[in-house]
């Protein structure tokens, strides 16, 4: 499985994965208590499969909010390393089979490092 998240956009988080050689889109509304790896969770359940079957990553990177950009980057890193597979970096209007050509030219244990749309915005 090649999974993909887009965690770019406000309260929803956008799952795209190969499954069975066709590419599928989900998205979960998110809040403070319901996060990535909480939808991932979710996804994985629904779909029957468990973290081990997730093959390649991908990662939405370059636009949206800077704590967001940030999760996503440090979760998918995180499970690439743990899963010792590899993660790539991805931009808002990818092309499904690019990516998939993308991801499975790399290699594990290179990580994505977030791209930010703009400065942070504290206060």
């Amino acid at each position: 499985m090649f999974l993909i998240v887009d965690n770019t956009e406000e309260e929803k988080i956008i799952f795209t994965f190969l499954l069975n050689n066709k590419f599928v889109q989900r998205t979960f509304k998110t809040n403070k208590n319901k996060g990535i790896l909480i939808c991932l969770d979710k996804l994985l359940s629904n779909l029957g499969l468990k973290l081990k079957d997730i093959k390649y990553l991908g990662i939405v990177v370059g636009v949206g909010r800077f704590t967001a950009s940030r999760l996503a980057a440090t979760a998918f890193n995180t499970l690439a390393f743990s899963l010792k597979i590899p993660v790539v970096a991805l931009p808002k209007n990818f092309d499904h089979t690019a990516a998939f050509k993308l991801a499975q030219l790399a290699v594990a244990g290179k990580y994505v490092v977030p791209i930010y749309s703009g400065e942070a915005r504290v206060g």
